[in-house]
């Protein structure tokens, strides 16, 4: 087992946090057993009772353990002591794989481009007539001919490849994007799991001194052997929680490691910035930040430019090309040399491409469409991202105001009282429970506030190992 990340003292996590944010609703943090107890015991002699681990402490560390081997992988990466967000940025841009095959996109349509402006090949080649007559080769030699083509097709062909072009480095933009967001979403998930461990073992401890605390008030028949269940109940629970704690730690790396493009990379420190740089957003930043600035959006209008520069095209393929063919043989029966000169034109009387025509211009209504589409589900999208968002700092200022500050005032009551003996063992117990689990509720809001950040900023783009 590797141990690793930035320390954070618990302490932290109390509502002395600056700018904490998002908080759901409280959990239940006791109970009717609970209760019960701490009334029957409230006369309990403290000597008697086991002296509890202070729940704060400066000599506290908060680390992220991970007990597992890395994936199997031929990428290996070393890495520094200390990995920050820009830095997994850097190594997803390198490692990722979707981002090699969004530049081969780029690159091939580039090879289109270039392909669409080429002239086509001359030809050459023999030709034999009249063999045999008079017992003699007849007429021997050989021809070049060439297809010129006219009114520009090939400067309107390569017009429609370079919009595809455009397209192709805005669906590159969009990959880069989506694995940007993935790369913030998933630190912060792998920092929320290592602070969440760290809590849940804090509980899990708790939670079996309230057992063994309960087994000794029992004995001294001063609690009903249901209190002692409740508390095992209890305990039992919090175990729970730190196991799954422990597998969601060990799922947040191995997903930012897949993400980075880089699945072997050794479990490494992350720079704990949970807590920071939690900006405020009207509708309209975030609209200008996705509607107005998204490379989603910019792709479906280079595709609405290909399709009308398509129209164009089509419409210039009725102008007949020109077959020119040049022949020179020679006549063995007269003994002369011969010329021959062939232009041939189609003439456009049946097909003047009008079904093409007519194709390119459904095509252009349905890309124009598909534009205001995307533009109308990004707004829509946008919406449902905006909402998380403004829910997260309303619950953010009600848990600044209240929640967290008053469970750090009734931690230090119930301490200091339980330290003068005015306070029993179990309230005090329960009071460290009531603090962590506050603590729990505010990891899982900023896990919240965090991805719905992510989303915004990332013009509401991620998934981006989904295949596409």
């Amino acid at each position: 087992m590797r141990t690793g990340w930035v320390g954070v003292s618990l302490a932290l996590l109390a509502p002395a946090i600056v700018g904490c944010r998002v908080l759901p609703p409280a959990r239940s943090v006791s109970s009717p057993g609970w209760r019960e107890a701490s009334d029957v015991a409230r006369d309990w002699p403290v000597e008697s009772l086991p002296t509890p681990r202070p729940i704060v402490d400066d000599e506290t560390v908060l680390t992220l353990h991970h007990e597992f081997e890395p994936l199997a992988s031929p990428t290996v990466l070393s890495v520094q002591q200390t990995l920050t967000l820009a830095d997994l940025e850097e190594i997803a841009l390198e490692h990722n794989p979707t981002l090699v095959t969004a530049e081969a996109r780029v690159d091939a349509a580039r090879g289109q481009w270039e392909q669409a402006g080429l002239y086509p090949n001359p030809v050459i080649g023999y030709h034999a007539t009249e063999v045999g007559n008079l017992e003699t080769a007849g007429q021997q030699g050989g021809f070049i001919s060439q297809r010129f083509i006219t009114a520009g097709k090939l400067r309107l062909d390569q017009a429609v490849a370079s919009r595809k072009i455009q397209e192709a480095s805005f669906l590159f933009d969009v990959q880069q994007q989506r694995v940007l967001s993935d790369v913030q979403v998933r630190f912060y998930d792998a920092l929320v799991a290592g602070r969440r461990l760290e809590l849940t073992k804090q509980l899990a401890r708790i939670g079996d001194e309230l057992v063994a605390a309960s087994e000794k008030l029992l004995k001294a028949r001063q609690i009903s052997e249901n209190n002692l269940l409740q508390s095992e109940i209890e305990a039992e629970e919090s175990h729970v929680l730190d196991d799954n704690a422990r597998n969601e730690n060990v799922e947040a790396w191995r997903r930012l490691a897949a993400v980075i493009g880089v699945p072997m990379m050794k479990v490494t420190p992350l720079q704990d910035d949970l807590d920071q740089d939690l900006p405020r957003y009207t509708w309209e930043d975030c609209y200008t930040m996705v509607v107005k600035q998204s490379p989603e959006l910019a792709a479906a209008r280079a595709r609405v430019e290909r399709a009308r520069a398509s129209i164009q095209r089509a419409g210039r393929e009725k102008i007949p090309d020109i077959d020119l063919s040049v022949s020179v043989r020679h006549h063995n029966v007269t003994g002369s040399d011969v010329a021959n000169v062939q232009v041939g034109i189609p003439i456009p009387i049946f097909d003047a491409n009008q079904g093409n025509v007519q194709t390119a211009q459904a095509e252009w209504i349905a890309a124009r469409n598909d534009a205001r589409r995307i533009e109308l589900d990004l707004q829509d999208r946008l919406a449902v991202a905006f909402r998380r968002y403004a829910n997260a700092h309303q619950q953010a200022d009600r848990y600044n105001s209240r929640i967290q500050t008053r469970a750090r005032r009734s931690l230090d009551l119930v301490t200091d009282g339980y330290q003068k003996g005015q306070v029993d063992y179990l309230m005090l117990i329960t009071t460290q429970q009531t603090f962590v689990r506050v603590n729990l509720a505010y990891l899982d809001a900023v896990r919240e506030f965090r991805e719905a950040m992510a989303v915004i900023e990332g013009q509401l783009l991620s998934d981006s190992l989904s295949q596409r």
